[in-house]
């Protein structure tokens, strides 16, 4: 089976000097929604078991934008499932990295050399987000074995999901870039596991 896995359209943190947004639950910008209309012009011809979305409103919105603007997946199901949700940062959501290295200048420091060590106040575990993302996959692939899938999440989710399904550690995230609305395409088999098709695939604007 084929997994349509992308990130969510810009939001306001995103245009707003790139502020960690995390749990925090803000929808898309004007572009954000534009960016996800575009983006579902990557799987045209694709006829998604369900569109599975993190519950988080930047999450839900790009993936109702994906059903609209995709021939055919009119009554495709929206489902969402927590283990897909963002990466907390806790006491830092909200704030630019400007910001946060005025505030927390050591632990700053620490997360960008060691950002699974990093007890950023409030925030989540690197490595035990990474596992449950992996989970939170298996489940869905388990449950919509018979049909291609759509997987709306987020940036930092992304990347951790991607490596821990490629059995490498949630500290080399960073090696992976996931611009808005951009799609992922993964195959999986019980026999064979998982294979990489195409990363961070954006689609110019008269795609």
């Amino acid at each position: 089976m084929k997994i349509y896995l992308f990130r969510h359209g810009q939001t306001v943190y995103n245009a707003d000097g790139e502020r960690f947004c995390g749990t925090s639950d803000v929808g898309l910008t004007a572009l954000g929604w534009q960016q996800a209309r575009r983006a579902a012009r990557l799987i045209r011809g694709v006829r998604p078991a369900a569109i599975v979305h993190s519950g988080l409103r930047r999450s839900r919105e790009t993936a109702v934008a994906i059903r609209e603007s995709l021939p055919g997946a009119e009554d495709c199901p929206l489902v969402a499932h927590p283990g897909f949700r963002e990466v907390g940062f806790g006491a830092w959501e909200g704030l630019t990295r400007a910001e946060v290295n005025r505030l927390y200048p050591d632990l700053y420091a620490e997360w960008l050399v060691r950002p699974e060590g990093a007890a950023i106040p409030g925030g989540d575990n690197l490595d035990e987000r990474q596992q449950e993302a992996v989970d939170a996959f298996l489940d869905v692939v388990s449950r919509y074995s018979g049909g291609d899938l759509v997987i709306v999440a987020h940036n930092t989710l992304n990347r951790l999901l991607i490596l821990g399904l490629m059995g490498i550690e949630a500290r080399h995230y960073r090696r992976i870039v996931q611009e808005n609305a951009c799609l992922n395409i993964l195959e999986y088999s019980e026999e064979e596991g998982v294979r990489l098709h195409a990363l961070n695939r954006v689609p110019v604007v008269d795609e």
